[in-house]
């Protein structure tokens, strides 16, 4: 079995908090043998790794006389791997090319792994239950920016206030912040609050304020202090009366995916399940083209994994011609889009079973708020 390697800081680089559990703000190099799990780290958090670090040895980087954000670390690096008779390593897809440099420099084979840890895309009992417990936060956000937008006023522009101010999208996005941090939760992504022609664009965050009688696309992505897990959310609403156009656009995604969640299950091809979501949309007359230099319809995948990264294999879209496994936590989000009524996207967390798939997400789904 080929040596894994990471040189990574393990706050921010998924794999090497998988590998190693504890989080680390600087780079340090996990080396994994014949099942053994080893790495090397600065005397700045020797200590705290011999307690914290989830592997079988812990190293010194004294031993080199040198640490890994240093000129000489090529050096250390390279008498690692000598010590540990290693001349071919896999790393992880997002491995640096300064350190990818330093070991083609000195002959040492690399293979390009993606995943790295084919175990990441099979969760656990314990993985499960704490991307549920961040899909209640995430709910819980959801929960408190429906109740503004729902006790919001319409002025007579349209435009919606809430206790006297103009309601935006950023004082959305502010009160699910503030709900995310009192429950031990944050973003690190950007996420959207957005609202008539924005919503038309998929991954528009959105900004300024926030209209009556519009769709309102609200996509959230909170990430645990603590777990480091992922949760994933959208629902798209209006303050008042949705259009006929944009009601039937509703009524076309939540049959989409109600058509998705029924396909999910072990042994089911990806790709076969998004193909059939856009067939029902074409059946139902959305078609997904360009029209005026702009992309309409039905263009995004239906779905992607959730993990320690927002984005994880699997997907669920046409150039993923894998079937989903047991144990697989995915999005179900289709979603149509058309530049003169807006967005509508509604999302899903589910984990696949094998008989089908066990729903994450509670949150109701509605488009009108009163």
């Amino acid at each position: 079995m080929t040596p894994k390697l990471i040189i990574a800081e393990s706050e921010k680089d998924s794999n090497m908090f998988y590998a190693t559990g504890m989080l680390v703000p600087d780079d340090f190099v996990y080396l994994e043998k014949n099942g053994k799990k080893m790495i090397y780290i600065d005397d700045l958090e020797y200590n705290r790794a011999k307690k914290e670090a989830g592997v079988d040895k812990v190293i010194n980087y004294s031993k080199y006389g040198s640490s890994v954000d240093r000129d000489t670390f090529g050096s250390v690096l390279i008498n690692i791997l000598k010590d540990n008779k290693i001349k071919k390593v896999q790393i992880p897809g997002n491995f640096q090319m300064k350190y990818a440099k330093v070991l083609l420099d000195n002959k040492i084979e690399i293979e390009i792994c993606e995943p790295l840890f084919k175990k990441r895309v099979f969760k656990n009992e314990d993985e499960i239950r704490n991307i549920t417990e961040v899909q209640k936060v995430n709910e819980e956000a959801l929960r408190e920016a429906i109740n503004v937008i729902k006790k919001s006023k319409t002025r007579k522009d349209k435009k919606l206030s809430y206790q006297n101010k103009i309601l935006t999208s950023e004082l959305i996005k502010k009160i699910i912040d503030t709900e995310f941090a009192k429950r031990d939760c944050f973003s690190d992504l950007s996420f959207v609050v957005s609202c008539g022609k924005d919503s038309a664009n998929p991954h528009e965050e959105g900004s300024g304020p926030i209209f009556a009688n519009e769709p309102i696309i609200i996509d959230t992505v909170p990430k645990s202090r603590l777990s480091r897990y992922y949760a994933d959310i959208t629902r798209t609403v209006v303050k008042g009366k949705a259009s006929p156009e944009l009601k039937k656009m509703y009524n076309a995604v939540l049959g989409a995916q109600k058509l998705a969640l029924g396909e999910i299950k072990d042994g089911m091809r990806a790709d076969s399940i998004h193909k059939k979501v856009q067939n029902y949309f074409e059946n139902k007359g959305f078609k997904t083209e360009e029209k005026n230099g702009k992309i309409q319809g039905f263009f995004h995948s239906t779905g992607h994994g959730v993990g320690l990264d927002i984005h994880e294999t699997p997907r669920i879209n046409l150039n993923y011609k894998k079937v989903l496994k047991a144990g697989n936590v995915v999005t179900v989000e289709p979603g149509l889009y058309y530049p003169k009524i807006g967005g509508v996207r509604i999302e899903d967390l589910v984990v696949v079973t094998k008989t089908g798939c066990k729903n994450l997400t509670k949150f109701p789904k509605f488009l009108e708020i009163k």
